[in-house]
């Protein structure tokens, strides 16, 4: 909990900048382990915290976590969770847009149960949790992550899996073609900014 094991995901959306990422955290002080998100904003005034939240919404354990934000700003958020009576699995939630900030209150949804158990000591897990948002539709949410489907010393498996919010719009997209010229003189190495 002392580090992010995450990339921090940068998006632009033309009339602010903002970073998003998580780490995991101790909720209670008795080894509870729980999400702590937080989305940083730049609007032209210098970056600030603009929403966080740390998940944990039960008594079970939820860790290595990655998240990301698509097109319409709805964020998902995908992670490990466990406990005595859950096997390693892995779970995933959001907020929309106009969700409350610092909350993730869209529910949470199983991309896999596990039924197995590591008997080993290794302390390693989830090098692989990834959260990405598809380049093609701007809304489609791609999660990959460990879970453990039989018992043994180190039974690992990596799943795969999407979901999307139905509220997403995908951004307009287009391509700029043209010459730049001084007159009828073409400028070479002419710079364009296209905005909006």
């Amino acid at each position: 909990s002392d580090r992010l094991m995450y990339r921090l995901q940068y998006r632009n959306f033309g009339d602010y900048q903002m970073l998003l990422t998580n780490h995991t955290v101790d909720v209670n002080g008795s080894d509870h382990a729980g999400v702590h998100w937080f989305e940083l904003r730049d609007s032209g005034a210098g970056w600030d915290v603009f929403q966080e939240g740390v998940y944990a919404p039960d008594e079970e354990n939820r860790w290595m976590a990655s998240l990301a934000m698509d097109d319409s700003g709805n964020i998902g958020l995908g992670y490990s969770v466990s406990s005595s009576t859950t096997y390693t699995s892995i779970r995933y939630t959001g907020r929309l847009e106009a969700d409350p900030v610092g909350l993730m209150p869209q529910g949470e949804a199983s991309l896999i149960a596990g039924s197995g158990s590591q008997l080993s000591s290794l302390s390693r897990w989830g090098d692989y949790s990834m959260m990405a948002v598809d380049p093609l539709d701007g809304c489609t949410f791609w999660y990959t992550q460990e879970y453990i489907m039989t018992t043994g010393t180190a039974p690992w498996r990596t799943r795969i899996g999407s979901f999307k919010f139905p509220s997403c719009t995908p951004l307009p997209t287009g391509m700029l073609t043209g010459i730049v010229t001084n007159g009828s003189v073409p400028i070479q190495g002419a710079t364009i900014l296209a905005t909006g």
